[in-house]
């Protein structure tokens, strides 16, 4: 039981921390207008389209990883993390240039309004800088998970939304107005990033 929870406790972080997360996001956004809500609820859905894809093949690498790390076999559990890291991020490179090319069409799939067009726009280009470096945070994240790295894996969890977009989210839209809520979630998420990899690349080191 013990070890079950201890297990599951990134993932309660990372869905907790982002419910909360939103909720804070959408009173910020409230303040900007309507059409600001509505981008951000746009945008968060393709975002979370192309992320699904990444998270499924996460969920396929881990448990292979958790099968071949308890039978000691760290050498293929080294090679399947850098294999879907690799994967990953050129498959999110590729979607990232294609959905900052037709942002203006993405967007106007969901609503037709010029104002809501117009921000979302630049909300989802914005995003696209960051979106490649999902690849190494998600599969960071849910190798670390799995490994027994409780307090690893619950830090990286709650970076993201919590460590870092909650406090941007905040401050930001205070000293940029728009273009700072616009870049929230890419600095967030860049932020992150430069945290997992570091960590990562630790726990790989020593996968001997």
């Amino acid at each position: 039981l013990s070890e079950i929870c201890r297990c599951g406790l990134p993932s309660l972080y990372r869905q907790g921390i982002a419910s909360v997360a939103s909720i804070i996001q959408n009173n910020v956004a409230v303040g900007f207008g309507d059409y600001v809500v509505a981008s951000f609820s746009i945008v968060a859905r393709l975002a979370m389209f192309i992320n699904s894809a990444v998270i499924g093949f996460g969920q396929g690498f881990q448990p292979f990883c958790g099968f071949n790390y308890g039978a000691k076999l760290f050498a293929r559990v080294k090679k399947a993390f850098l294999f879907c890291v690799k994967v990953t991020t050129v498959f999110l490179f590729v979607v990232a240039i294609i959905a900052f090319i037709f942002s203006p069409q993405l967007i106007s799939l969901f609503r037709k309004d010029p104002e809501v067009i117009d921000f979302g726009t630049k909300l989802l280009r914005f995003q696209c800088i960051s979106i490649p470096f999902f690849g190494i945070i998600c599969m960071g994240n849910m190798m670390m998970q799995n490994l027994g790295m409780v307090g690893k894996a619950t830090f990286l969890a709650t970076a993201r939304q919590g460590l870092f977009f909650i406090p941007f989210v905040i401050v930001l839209p205070l000293l940029f107005g728009e273009t700072g809520l616009q870049v929230t979630q890419c600095s967030a998420d860049l932020f992150t990033a430069f945290c997992a990899i570091p960590l990562s690349l630790s726990v790989v080191k020593r996968l001997k």
